[in-house]
């Protein structure tokens, strides 16, 4: 009932409780710094989940623990596309969706559209450090003789958004307007990003431009190219193209390329995206991982809902997303306003 390779499973929390024990692993837990789970009442019936089929063995972890304080309850979980972790919930077909990554614009537009008001989005870890495939930090990538060291997010805008919404005054299009000379200050920036849409490069729209349009003149690949995965065919036209700049995984840098330190805006610090800048959202290109659910506004959350929530908040459930081997916990600062939201 627990197979890794079913994209579907059903778990029965009275089934697996004696199972549950088993569900850590020996590694190190995250600060003794958030809540222990302590259950505000008792569940009955059941409750469905659509999960990212990468983040399914985490889910797996946070259902068995959680199967120690409810025996009885029953969580239903399908593993699916994150596309579909919106439309499910919005649907009314499953409580809670488990995207693995932040929503889309178009997603929010269409649960506002459709329900009247905001979709509710918890954060509840981050993704992977260096791990390709588990919502990983990333990485601004450029040729490894490109002089450059480092970028700002307001740089980026200008060299990226069609409206610079971060108050930049011009466009930026050469390496000499980020101060660079000799014979890189006329060379022009080729500017590189996936065909829309993918969860990285939203997440670049998302955070560097504002949620404004990539210009034009931005360079757009496939998501694939060959054997090539989505950041590897970045990370190849960054070997390639000595003028090139571009985002992925921070575990996959390869000789002929490099990443430069980050920093919001000019004043710094620069980041260059170590883990333990990533565990203390330090780093701008952290990804926190969200979870949503339909709560109509001034109403309360579910029973279900909130205990489910603040068990993956608490002590056990960060313990969980250590034991996953690849995602990282969320500092106990952040996990305590995620709680908060849950009143």
């Amino acid at each position: 009932m627990i197979a890794l390779s079913q994209p579907r499973f059903r778990l029965s929390l009275l089934l697996i409780s004696a199972v549950a024990a088993l569900g850590g692993v020996a590694a190190e837990s995250p600060p003794a710094a958030y809540p222990h789970y302590v259950p505000g009442t008792t569940l009955t019936g059941d409750f469905r989940i659509t999960c990212e089929s990468s983040a399914e063995p985490l889910m797996k972890l946070w259902v068995e623990r959680f199967a120690k304080f409810h025996p009885g309850f029953e969580i239903i979980a399908k593993g699916t596309s994150p596309i579909a972790s919106v439309p499910m919930v919005m649907s009314g077909a499953y409580e809670l969706g488990f995207p693995a990554r932040e929503l889309w614009v178009s997603e929010e537009e269409s649960f506002r559209k459709i329900r009247g008001y905001d979709a509710t989005v918890i954060v509840v870890g981050l993704g992977a450090h260096r791990t390709a495939g588990l919502t990983p930090a990333l990485g601004v990538y450029v040729n490894a003789s490109n002089p450059i060291e480092k970028i700002t997010l307001d740089q980026l805008d200008a060299i990226y958004s069609a409206e610079r919404r971060r108050g930049g005054t011009k466009e930026i299009t050469t390496w000499g307007d980020l101060g660079l000379t000799g014979e890189w200050s006329n060379r022009p920036i080729d500017a590189y990003i996936h065909r829309l849409p993918n969860g990285v490069d939203y997440f670049i729209q998302k955070v560097v431009c504002q949620g404004a349009d990539f210009r034009k003149s931005v360079i757009q690949l496939p998501m694939r190219r060959g054997k090539l995965g989505p950041d590897e065919v970045i990370a190849d036209v960054a070997v390639h193209d000595p003028a090139a700049i571009g985002f992925g995984c921070l575990g996959n840098v390869i000789p002929g390329m490099k990443t430069i330190a980050l920093a919001e805006n000019s004043n710094g610090p620069f980041y260059s995206g170590t883990l333990e800048e990533v565990q203390r959202m330090e780093y701008p290109f952290a990804r926190p991982i969200f979870m949503v659910v339909d709560r109509e506004p001034g109403k309360p959350l579910p029973p279900k809902i909130k205990e489910f929530l603040s068990f993956v908040l608490s002590q056990e459930g960060q313990d969980a997303i250590v034991a996953s081997e690849g995602w990282v916990p969320l500092p106990p600062s952040v996990a305590a306003t995620e709680l908060n939201k849950l009143q």
